[in-house]
């Protein structure tokens, strides 16, 4: 359906947090997103802001090496899902940052953290072919596969 599948990668959650509402909708965000052959995607501008009307809630945060609460909270283990995905593959990042404290849900080292307006998540397609971003987050288990649409 979307091509060969080259890498996945999951992480749990707990699916009744308040958090895992940012990891839905977050995740349900780049689902089918499409990155060209040559072109750069960048995690942030594939996401509304983070903001109530949007749908995101409050939720932990980590900002200046401490816990807090902030709205999206949870948004970085989708990016961070995506960018584990990535290991193994041609997928060139050119920006990735990590946390300030670990993260209970991915490994030391696989954590990638955003924050609007300053950190981001980015990778180059350097595949010749569409690569193609599916996400699932059901039942406290996100998801992340990546494809190459066949030409």
């Amino acid at each position: 359906m979307y091509g060969s599948k080259i890498s996945s990668y999951s992480t749990k959650f707990d699916a009744y947090s308040t958090r895992a509402t940012n990891v839905r909708l977050a995740a349900s965000q780049i689902n089918g997103k499409v990155v060209q052959p040559g072109e750069t995607f960048s995690f942030l501008a594939n996401l509304t802001p983070r903001t109530i009307e949007n749908g995101y809630v409050v939720a932990t945060v980590f900002a200046s090496g401490k816990k807090t609460k902030g709205i999206g909270g949870g948004i970085c283990q989708v990016s961070s899902t995506l960018y584990a995905s990535t290991f193994g593959t041609s997928l060139a990042v050119t920006e990735r940052h990590a946390h300030s404290l670990p993260v209970p849900y991915i490994p030391k080292g696989m954590d990638a953290t955003v924050a609007e307006g300053s950190l981001d998540l980015k990778f180059v397609n350097t595949y010749s072919q569409p690569l193609v971003i599916v996400t699932n987050a059901d039942k406290g288990v996100l998801t992340v596969e990546l494809y190459l649409q066949d030409l």
